[in-house]
């Protein structure tokens, strides 16, 4: 890998574990919508960028103003 190559990628790479981070707090401060939390855990660790994005759309508990 080039220098200017290492350098792009540090945003993506910034951005990727940043995501990691807030959905597993998440996961385990609030718990999941659908699944169980060591399954949500894997899939963000494992999943890259969609990881992250799939728990927030789809796992994540959703509440209901009432």
């Amino acid at each position: 890998m080039t220098k200017e190559l290492i350098i792009l990628l540090i945003p993506v790479i910034l951005l990727q574990a940043g995501l990691a981070i807030y959905c597993i707090t998440k996961i385990l401060k609030e718990g999941v919508e659908i699944g169980n939390k060591a399954l949500w855990i894997v899939i963000v660790l494992i999943v890259n960028l969609f990881g992250p994005i799939a728990f927030l759309i789809i796992g994540r508990k959703k509440y209901v103003n009432d």
